[in-house]
């Protein structure tokens, strides 16, 4: 029973621990006073700093931020922490993208023409390529998340992932063409069957 009060005890202090680490490149000026030898003068400079260079790289870095010695950063690298930095994300870049923007996207524009190209081919020379145009239509996904891929930086995953989605919300748009020209070709030729056996 001892025991288990005492694992108790230190996952307690672990998690208590957790929540009192000051991220310094999000906290407040209230949460930066909590830091051993931060006062209300240096705590703004930290701020003024952080929003003209972007935020912290690193801890080492707060010792650049005029009236922050060395000293007191290793006196706190403790409950120091460097989450996201929130300032960097690239808010313009949420703006949802039309129908014609997504169509017109050059990637979707050869795919969405090769899928066309396959239906006319499926219908005049009645050659079933169904399943081939769903294929391009997923293989045009499959392109554009690898595009979007390619502008991953592990140094900057914030706005990554932001680069990363402004790629998948058009990439899907070659298999949602695909599969939905292939539904089509298959209703008509079901309809087309039905009239014919009348």
């Amino acid at each position: 029973m001892k025991m288990i009060l005492k694992y108790f005890v230190l996952i307690l202090l672990s998690v208590t621990h957790l929540f009192a680490m000051v991220d310094i490149n999000n906290a407040s000026s209230s949460e930066l006073l909590e830091l051993n030898g931060i006062g209300k003068a240096k705590a703004q400079k930290i701020i003024t700093y952080r929003e003209s260079h972007e935020c912290f790289k690193s801890m080492d870095e707060l010792s650049r931020v005029d009236g922050i010695s060395k000293s007191i950063v290793s006196n706190n690298r403790n409950i120091l922490s460097i989450g996201f930095c929130k300032k960097n994300i690239k808010k313009d870049n949420f703006t949802p993208a039309s129908i014609t923007d997504i169509l017109f996207d050059p990637v979707n524009l050869v795919f969405v023409v090769i899928i066309f190209i396959l239906a006319i081919i499926d219908q005049v020379a009645k050659k079933d390529l169904k399943s081939q145009i769903v294929s391009i239509g997923v293989l045009g996904t499959f392109v554009g998340i690898f595009m979007g891929l390619q502008s991953f930086n592990p140094q900057d995953i914030i706005n990554s992932v932001n680069d990363i989605l402004l790629g998948l919300k058009t990439a899907f748009f070659t298999s949602i063409v695909g599969m939905s020209v292939a539904t089509l070709l298959s209703i008509f030729e079901i309809l087309k069957g039905d009239s014919e056996d009348k």
